[in-house]
Parts: C-alpha cells; structure tokens; sequence
C-alpha cells in the first residue's frame, strides 16, 4: 500500500534519493559563477585534501576568452587569514589535484582573495533518550511544583539534560 501512495507521490516513477537531484539544481547556479562542475566545490576537501580545504575556498573558475574553450583557466580561491603564504606554495599542489579531477588541463594559474571562509555548518549532536531512573529522578525534583504541566514540562526537561549530561562523557 505504501508503495503505490509513493508511486501516485512521484506521478508514477520510482522516488529517488534527494542527493541524486541536488547535484543538478546546483549546476546551473554554479556554472554562473565559473564552475562547470558542481562536485569541485561539493568535494573541495576531498579534491585538495582536509588541510588546505581549511584554509581555503573556490570562489570561481574563468577562462580565457581568446581560445573560447574550457582549458587553460584561472581558479580564484579565498584563503582565510595567515595562511595564504601557505597556500601559495601548495598551488602547483592545487592545479594538479583539480586538473586531475577535471582529467584535462582545465586550470593553470590560481589566484588568491584573502577575507574570511564560509563557516562549515555545526556538528549536530545525537539525542540521547533519558533513562527510567533519569525520569524518575527528574520527576522527583520536580514533585514540589504545584502547576501539573508546568511540573511534568521541567521533568521531562530535567531527564533530557541528565541523559545529555551523561552521553558527552
């Protein structure tokens, strides 16, 4: 029954997963901006490595106009802070590992913007599920409040920072 609500969902073809779509949405705005493959900036630490990806951050890939094709361009990177020095020296580094990606010679000088890098998105942290005695432990401290939700909103709340309390250790 389940899967004939996804088929009348999905006007009768197969779902897919979301990463197989998101891939082709982004294409098109990032060819705007000088990309012609999206998985550059999707895989930037994996194409230069965990270290420089750290330190810095494909911004756009242009081409020269006078050879009207894709070859021979210009990545501009914005490198965070002190370390441009450092990748300056890593460029050769740079242009071989993203040439390698793109399997031609899509990319032959590198230059670099200093200003601040895009904050990589937080750690989301597990919930952990209180325990029967964390429960009843909360409960307890909170038995002298007279208001019932009020009392059974600050238990739960108290189980939930002792179960969390206990998961980071």
């Amino acid at each position: 029954m389940a899967r004939e609500q996804d088929k009348k969902a999905s006007g009768g073809r197969p779902l897919r997963p979301l990463a197989t779509v998101v891939d082709g949405l982004t294409d098109a705005g990032l060819r705007r901006r000088g990309f012609i493959e999206a998985r550059l900036i999707q895989r930037w630490a994996d194409v230069v490595g965990p270290d420089l990806a750290a330190a810095c951050h494909p911004e756009d890939l242009r081409f020269p106009r006078a050879t009207g094709g894709r070859r021979r361009g210009t990545l501009r990177l914005r490198v965070g802070g002190g370390r441009a020095v450092e990748i300056q020296h890593a460029i050769p580094t740079i242009i071989a590992r993203v040439n390698q990606v793109f399997g031609y010679q899509a990319v032959a000088r590198v230059t670099l913007t200093q200003g601040p890098l895009p904050t990589p998105p937080a750690p989301r942290t597990r919930f952990t599920a209180p325990t029967r005695n964390q429960k009843a432990a909360a409960a307890t401290k909170a038995a002298a409040i007279g208001d019932s939700r009020l009392r059974h909103a600050l238990a739960e709340l108290g189980a939930a920072i002792a179960a969390k309390d206990t998961g980071d250790s």
